[in-house]
């Protein structure tokens, strides 16, 4: 892998009270940011719920762990509305949940640049609280990640790259930037970002230790690897239409869809500077839809459009190990896992959850499907315990499986 040339910002905060502008350059290009710590006005944004959730279990092929009539084994603990950048509601693109919090991001749905970010404390189970949101009035937070000690947090996204205050000899559209957070809040005066050569930074994901790693998209694509010091890009992979990227044991995971629109998983090694390609024999559509990839225990499951979704262990070749497509009137968007079931995000049919795979059977014994609202199930994450649902613009919902 050839290293690339140091492309490094460090953007200092000018701290302010409210809203904060946090890049000023000599063109006079400017982007803002809104920090809202005030718990009293971002709670107007949850419905507390708390009820039974019931579950379509017609599919199933044997009752299990969920019972026939779907009810008593999920509760479903609130919805949480979108909030709104330049008077336009933001839509819901990357879901992190770390130590009794929820980490949403969003961005602006069409030609327009906006986005957000939201933290949710979720230590009362039965009362989620909005306790931080920073608003971006220019920039499409696309995915986010969290250092483990919730002391900092990544987003990857975009703006217009004539407005974005970087030297387009370099830039594209893409950044990535960091956030401070200081006793589960956003900081007044702690934000850094660098940009990358690419249209648009789509996911995101931290190592714990020295890197950072990134998809981003369209014209100078791929997957890249960066200081989290100096936020200085150390290595890359060029792979355009790069869609999402996950940690493995001890190597990176990414997914992009190919010109002929197949499934790529690239498996990078950057201590070892191997790759090795993993391409499906089958196309995926649509090709800009949401792909999504999270691997969990030795397999890495991804969310593959009318495809539905596939798990891969990749050391066997490209025979997945799990495979569920809902073949319903959408298409999977989303994907994480617990050790119990798959939570599936299939746009206007809602959320799915399906056991894991047995050995040998690649097909999940029980299907449960949930329609949470009249949204656009687009993404979905679990810590095991909770399960929060991202429906486009319609916000989200948040579940819990109910103590036995």
């Amino acid at each position: 892998m050839a290293n690339v040339k140091k492309l490094l910002i460090v953007l200092l905060v000018a701290s302010t009270f409210g809203a904060c502008d946090i890049l000023s350059n000599n063109d006079g290009n400017n982007f803002k940011v809104d920090i809202n710590n005030d718990v009293e006005s971002l709670n107007e944004r949850i419905q507390l719920i708390n009820q039974p959730v019931v579950l379509d279990s017609t599919r199933s092929k044997s009752a299990g762990s969920i019972t026939a009539s779907g009810s008593g084994s999920f509760t479903h603990v609130a919805n949480v509305a979108s909030p709104e950048v330049n008077g336009k509601k933001l839509s819901a693109t990357s879901i992190e949940l770390r130590a009794n919090k929820v980490y949403i991001s969003y961005h602006l749905n069409g030609n327009d640049y906006g986005g957000a970010v939201d933290i949710i404390d979720i230590r009362d189970e039965d009362n989620p609280s909005l306790v931080s949101h920073i608003s971006f009035a220019d920039t499409d937070v696309n995915a986010l990640d969290v250092e483990e000690n919730n002391k900092l947090l990544w987003i990857t996204g975009g703006r217009d790259v004539n407005s974005s205050g970087h030297s387009t000899a370099d830039h594209n559209g893409a950044i990535i930037g960091e956030l401070g957070i200081d006793k589960g809040e956003f900081e007044e005066n702690d934000y850094r970002e660098t940009p990358l050569p690419s249209y648009s930074g789509n996911d995101i994901v931290d190592a714990p230790g020295q890197y950072l790693y990134v998809a981003a998209g369209a014209t100078g694509g791929g997957y890249y690897e960066l200081s989290k010091n100096d936020f200085q890009v150390t290595n890359r992979v060029d792979n355009t239409f790069a869609k999402s990227i996950d940690r493995r044991q001890d190597d990176i995971v990414g997914l992009n869809l190919t010109a002929d629109h197949k499934a790529n998983f690239t498996i990078m090694d950057f201590k070892k500077e191997t790759v090795t390609n993993f391409q499906t024999p089958f196309t995926v559509a649509p090709t800009d839809g949401k792909n999504v990839l999270e691997h969990t225990a030795s397999i890495t499951y991804a969310a593959l459009g009318d495809q539905g979704v596939k798990g891969y262990k990749f050391n066997t070749g490209t025979d997945p190990v799990y495979e569920f497509n809902p073949q319903g009137d959408d298409v999977s968007n989303g994907v994480t896992v617990d050790g119990q079931y798959v939570y599936i995000a299939n746009g206007t049919d809602g959320l799915f959850i399906t056991t894991i795979a047995r050995s040998g059977n690649k097909e999940p014994e029980e299907v449960y499907s949930w329609k949470g609202g009249t949204g656009s199930a687009n993404f979905v994450k679990t810590d095991g315990n909770f399960i929060i649902l991202a429906n486009g613009i319609d916000g989200l919902n948040i579940l819990r499986k109910s103590k036995k």
